[in-house]
């Protein structure tokens, strides 16, 4: 055993037997298992309501149809590569994660990387509260002011008061929100198939140039590359490099093709769609499915809502311990309390200006943010290291394979 990067451990398998083979299937399956859970984490409320896929593909015509494609390989790269330094390091939270990757500057990068998670959360929990307060507005008609102040107030209770089993029925909403949207797209895609198809065929761009498209394509992959951190405590099931490589290409596989078919749906109602805050509902009244409007509308305020009670958790998590337990904060409860209700009420105040605010400026400054101090990293200098541990791993005689 060796020690590398400043007191961070390599390790190898510990319990690995000379001539003992592990069995394939082991490999591919816990890559699929985690590409399961990259999946999830992207397709999440905000990707459901159709507003990223508008501002950062779909508005640039036909180039949607392939740059989805592409965002996706630099991101299961990235996603890829802090896997196997998680599982170099045993690095299973995000702190001991960026002391890996930006070692020996981890204390200079370190803030930075610390400021994009704190972004992140903030932008994403303005997205939640402000797409329900749109979904509330286009369903219901109810002014946006009262309907993201209402969404604050209700995310803020479930937040103090909300126990186990409602915390945990929000999770599930992954598995109603995918299907639906699955559905959507696959009829989607269908009714739309003259608009989009001849889009491709005149290679439609709206106006934009190629060069702002994958600009754009990059400042998506660089907001999305903080989506690993949620991984890196699932991580401690990886043992190989080979699993995380069956993990890049299931998780490139699901949220590439996904994401394809939500923007080539999406395309399908252009120009219209590219006009509205709510893309996917918008499609959702072009369909005249009434039920199947109805269905997404209630699955998407619930995922909406889950989001904003799991990332205000988050939040919690990060500064319940910041607080001196002195005075009114000695409780744990209170300093709890204290950090959900100033969490969602910056929130809320962002969340004032609009759901393609948030998304265009919010997660676009986090972009820049992830692109060049996550993802361009994880790509060089994460690649570097994973071959300096893999050489060093050689030269003390562990086997990956042998597990």
């Amino acid at each position: 055993m060796s020690n590398i990067n400043n007191g961070q451990q390599m390790t190898g398998p510990g319990n690995a037997e000379p001539g003992r083979k592990k069995p394939m299937s082991m490999g591919w399956g816990i890559g699929l298992s985690m590409g399961a859970v990259w999946f999830a984490t992207h397709c999440g409320g905000g990707f459901a309501t159709g507003n990223q896929e508008v501002n950062f593909y779909v508005k640039f015509g036909w180039y949607s149809v392939f740059l989805p494609i592409i965002a996706m390989i630099l991101l299961g790269w990235g996603h890829r590569n802090a896997l196997v330094l998680a599982k170099d390091h045993k690095a299973y939270n995000y702190k001991a994660y960026a002391n890996v990757l930006y070692h020996p500057y981890e204390k200079q990068f370190g803030i930075i990387f610390e400021f994009g998670n704190l972004m992140l959360i903030a932008c994403a929990v303005s997205t939640a509260i402000a797409g329900a307060g749109s979904l509330l507005q286009s369903t219901m008609g109810l002014n946006y002011g009262i309907g993201i102040t209402s969404v604050g107030f209700i995310t803020l209770l479930l937040t103090i008061f909300g126990g186990g089993l409602i915390i945990k029925a929000l999770n599930f909403k992954t598995y109603f929100l995918i299907p639906t949207l699955g559905l959507l797209a696959y009829l989607g895609i269908e009714a739309g198939a003259l608009q989009w198809q001849n889009f491709i065929a005149t290679r439609e761009t709206f106006g934009t140039g190629f060069g702002e498209a994958v600009w754009l394509m990059l400042i998506y992959v660089g907001f999305q590359s903080f989506t690993a951190m949620p991984m890196l405590s699932a991580a401690q099931n990886i043992k190989t490099t080979k699993e995380c490589n069956w993990f890049m290409f299931f998780g490139t596989l699901f949220n590439g093709v996904f994401l394809l078919l939500v923007c080539l749906m999406l395309l399908g109602f252009a120009p219209g769609s590219v006009k509205q805050t709510l893309p996917v509902y918008y499609v959702t009244t072009h369909l005249g499915i009434d039920w199947l409007k109805v269905l997404y509308s209630l699955i998407l305020f619930v995922a909406l809502l889950g989001s904003g009670v799991a990332l205000t958790f988050a939040a919690v998590a990060r500064f319940e311990s910041v607080i001196k337990p002195e005075g009114m904060f000695e409780s744990l409860r209170v300093r709890r309390i204290f950090v959900s209700f100033v969490t969602i009420a910056i929130c809320t105040g962002i969340s004032i200006f609009g759901l393609t605010n948030i998304v265009v400026k919010g997660y676009g400054s986090v972009g820049y943010i992830g692109l060049f101090f996550v993802l361009i990293p994880e790509i060089i200098v994460g690649t570097i290291k994973i071959r300096n541990n893999a050489r060093k791993r050689k030269e003390m005689g562990i086997d990956e394979e042998a597990l």
